[in-house]
């Protein structure tokens, strides 16, 4: 059903309003072309719109400079063909993740990992659009699959490179911490860093200045929380219901008060995880809490691919119907303004029409269909371990045979 729903928006998009395809890869390919120009990459658009910036450090102006040879509609091709072989190469890694902990899989079943991380309703925007998401998840994902293995100097440049353009992923480092991943810290540090340092030495460090000054910190401060934010509003964090209950609180206060909700359970997904199941709780639990706490889209939650469809198929029962439900939940990625179109479509009765209109936008004013859905899969994960917990808890006899209940 999701790469339904992704194929549908993508469809959408192509044939109702097509004026956004391609727009990020047109702003990636026209800021590189700024740069060997010698025209500013920072600081404002390059295409001329205002708001549309390249946002990411000047280092990976490379990649996009080689699609600067081509025509834009080729080079988005092109762009797009690559995304799609890496969803391929994630796809299969999380099928061998799979049958590695758990059950050999049907054909279907491998086919549809695939198609889901290459066209799901998470991901597809990201095709539309020409972002560089699929990229990064795809990093992100050998990353950490890699550090499973113990193959922690891969591993570090791996999740470096995930965190390269936009930065927040970078908290996937906390995991590393817990674990004391030492090699893994030390390789992401130096990839990281020295891709500052190339960039900085092959375009000179006043761009590397610029995009700390005009595109990295001012992201890092938000303030479009404060006093609430409306039904239409696209932003998934634990910020949106937050600034609804709490009109007034600042932005330093709305990120601490996430930060705290989420805390609790990453600790106890921390303390209590065990085999490399529990582990896949934990680093699950580690990136959904990261996309809760910053102001995020639904596109950036391709980052959880893995180790989400892995968890879909190793996760027991009770704990995998609610973990199951938070997934389809993420399938959802509608925004108010298409339940307003959905339900116009749909030619309801106006007093059925404005009843649900008036229920789907108190549920928008707290939170999305993919924050509700993450928190689901927050809630099965500490479902699980408290589970296990239980389980070892129970009493033996001497003989080690696990005592009936109510025997002391």
């Amino acid at each position: 059903m999701g790469i339904l729903f992704g194929l549908g928006y993508l469809c959408y998009r192509t044939t109702v309003t097509p004026d956004g395809l391609a727009l990020d890869f047109e702003i990636y390919r026209a800021a590189a072309a700024h740069l060997w120009g010698g025209e500013p990459v920072y600081g404002e658009s390059p295409i001329g719109v205002p708001g549309l910036t390249y946002r990411y450090p000047p280092l990976l102006l490379l990649w996009f400079s080689l699609f600067l040879g081509v025509p834009p509609a080729i080079g988005f091709a092109l762009h797009t063909a690559v995304a799609l072989c890496l969803s391929g190469v994630l796809g299969w890694t999380l099928i061998r993740q799979i049958e590695r902990y758990g059950p050999d899989l049907y054909r279907l079943d491998r086919a549809l990992i695939v198609g889901f991380v290459a066209v799901s309703p998470i991901g597809a925007p990201s095709l539309f659009f020409g972002n560089v998401n699929h990229y990064m998840a795809v990093a992100m994902g050998l990353g950490l699959v890699w550090l499973d293995s113990g193959k922690q100097g891969r591993a570090g440049v791996a999740l470096a490179l995930a965190a390269l353009p936009k930065v927040f992923p970078a908290a996937i480092g906390i995991w590393l911490l817990w674990r004391r991943a030492w090699r893994a810290i030390a390789a992401a540090v130096t990839t990281g860093v020295g891709c500052l340092v190339a960039g900085a030495v092959l375009f000179g460090p006043a761009r590397t200045r610029n995009y700390v000054t005009h595109e990295l910190l001012p992201r890092s401060t938000p303030d479009v929380f404060a006093g609430g934010l409306p039904p239409s509003s696209v932003y998934v964090s634990l910020r949106r219901p937050l600034s609804v209950v709490v009109p007034r609180a600042t932005a330093a206060e709305l990120a601490l008060g996430a930060v705290l909700l989420v805390a609790p359970a990453l600790y106890y997904t921390y303390t209590r995880s065990r085999g490399p199941v529990d582990r896949m709780v934990a680093v699950l639990a580690t990136l959904s809490a990261v996309l809760l706490v910053v102001p995020s889209y639904s596109m950036y939650f391709v980052l959880l691919f893995y180790p989400l469809l892995p968890l879909l198929y190793l996760l027991d029962r009770p704990e995998s119907t609610v973990f199951a439900t938070g997934a389809a939940l993420l399938t959802l990625t509608l925004k108010f303004d298409d339940v307003v179109q959905v339900l116009e479509f749909a030619g309801l009765p106006i007093p059925a029409r404005v009843a649900v209109l008036a229920g789907a936008r108190t549920a928008y004013t707290f939170g999305t269909p993919v924050l509700w859905g993450t928190l689901c899969l927050l809630l099965a994960g500490v479902w699980r371990l408290h589970g296990r917990q239980e389980t070892t808890a129970e009493p033996t006899s001497a003989s080690g045979q696990r005592r009936p209940p109510g025997e002391s």
